[in-house]
């Protein structure tokens, strides 16, 4: 009987250890796929609910787990779908944008500061100032960081692009340090206004000089009509002379007002030209005699090369267009090359453009002024070019004119050796007429 006791006491015992040892197994198994998913789940992987019966605090910690991860992971999307949304939308933008921490360490940058300030992956972590060596930004990013209200102003930059878009950009900066005291970081916003205040340049031109080309006729006009009341008109030898030049500047101001009304209907596309078949011909050849009598008077010689131009050529253009055009290049010409020169026009035919090109051999225009000529009322030498008249709009009507047309500008041009305007204008195909 004793000993029947012991030996179901001793399998009892065995059941026990058995028991014991699945027990922890199950445990350690248990505790294996709660670590592999809690893993898993800092990588940013999904996970799947751990499947296990265990009790005690291994079992409460599977159980905590199978209901937290699937929040997490929700969470996790979002947060990544809102940073793809947040990349995109900085990546779209304008501006340029940086983001920095305390340190003054480059953190993001969107596509459009990449590109101005010739950034890459390797900046990040990088000191702003080793990036961008402009003392303006660097005082813009403390004043980001140490004032309450972040900083607002414009800096100059010098274009480190390639190819450059420009030399001298004007940016407008806004700087926003990020919420806490001290501020942990700080995003800064760059807006390129250089077109702006290059358009606010000319405006401010524009409007000097329209008042002094109005100014300086009816200055002349109210003198010497002064003088013809106080005295002249009883003289014959001076009043005809001074209703002359009275004529003469009112006929100035008369050109200044037709060539700005021009000009503001050609801009505003309400100019009433049809731009179809035009035998280019006769047009180029007309204007070029209109023109002979002033180039003589100078002792300049006219060099004309237009044999490919006979009457088959047509181009889509309208002829006063054309005549406007041609008789500013050709006054210009005139005006601005020396006595005994020559003034060339040339021509030359492509399949789909006529080609025509107006040379002096004058005094040329610096390469700086170049692309400033075609703006309203800008010269290169004011007192020169006003002393020889005109009312420096000439340019500005060719360009608009060019354009309407539908055909392109170019300008060569040495100091000291001549100009070179070039027209290019589409070209009727042969045997089409429209």
């Amino acid at each position: 009987m004793w000993r029947l006791l012991l030996d179901l006491f001793g399998a009892l015992g065995v059941i026990a250890t058995i028991g014991a040892i699945s027990w922890a197994c199950f445990q350690r198994i248990a505790l294996k796929e709660l670590i592999s998913s809690v893993r898993a789940l800092g990588d940013q992987r999904l996970t799947r609910p751990i499947q296990s019966n265990v009790t005690g605090p291994v079992g409460e910690l599977v159980t905590l787990f199978n209901k937290v991860a699937p929040q997490l992971e929700q969470k996790m999307v979002q947060l990544e779908r809102d940073r793809q949304q947040l990349q995109a939308v900085l990546s779209g933008m304008a501006e340029g944008v940086i983001a920095i921490d305390a340190r003054r360490r480059l953190l993001f940058a969107n596509a459009e500061a990449s590109t101005l300030f010739r950034l890459d992956e390797t900046g990040v972590g990088r000191l702003v100032a080793e990036l961008i060596r402009n003392p303006q930004v660097q005082d813009a990013v403390e004043a980001t960081l140490t004032s309450p209200g972040g900083y607002q102003g414009e800096v100059t930059f010098i274009g480190r692009e390639s190819p450059p878009r420009s030399s001298t950009r004007v940016l407008a900066l806004h700087g926003t340090p990020l919420p806490g005291s001290p501020a942990p970081g700080g995003v800064l916003v760059f807006h390129d206004v250089t077109e702006l205040r290059h358009l606010e340049r000319m405006r401010q031109d524009f409007v000097a000089n329209v008042s002094h080309e109005l100014k300086t006729p009816l200055a002349s006009i109210k003198a010497y009509t002064e003088t013809l009341l106080d005295w002249g008109l009883d003289d014959p030898a001076v009043n005809v002379r001074f209703l002359k030049r009275i004529e003469e500047q009112a006929e100035r101001l008369n050109l200044l007002i037709m060539d700005l009304l021009s000009l503001a209907r050609i801009e505003a596309g309400q100019d009433t030209f049809r731009h179809e078949p035009l035998q280019l011909a006769g047009v180029v050849h007309a204007r070029i005699e209109d023109a002979r009598p002033r180039a003589e008077a100078k002792g300049l010689t006219f060099s004309i090369e237009l044999d490919e131009l006979d009457d088959t050529v047509l181009v889509i253009a309208d002829e006063e267009a054309v005549r406007q055009i041609l008789d500013n290049l050709l006054d210009n010409a005139v005006k601005y090359t020396p006595e005994n020169k020559s003034v060339a026009v040339r021509c030359r035919l492509t399949a789909d453009a006529v080609l025509l090109e107006v040379a002096d051999t004058g005094i040329g225009i610096p390469r700086d002024d170049l692309p400033r000529i075609f703006e309203r009322f800008y010269r290169v030498d004011k007192a020169r070019s006003r002393a020889m008249g005109g009312t420096g709009l000439g340019l500005s009507i060719v360009k608009h004119l060019v354009q309407s047309i539908g055909g392109k500008l170019t300008v060569d041009s040495r100091v000291g050796s001549g100009t070179t305007f070039g027209i290019e204008l589409p070209r009727v195909a042969r045997g089409s007429t429209s």
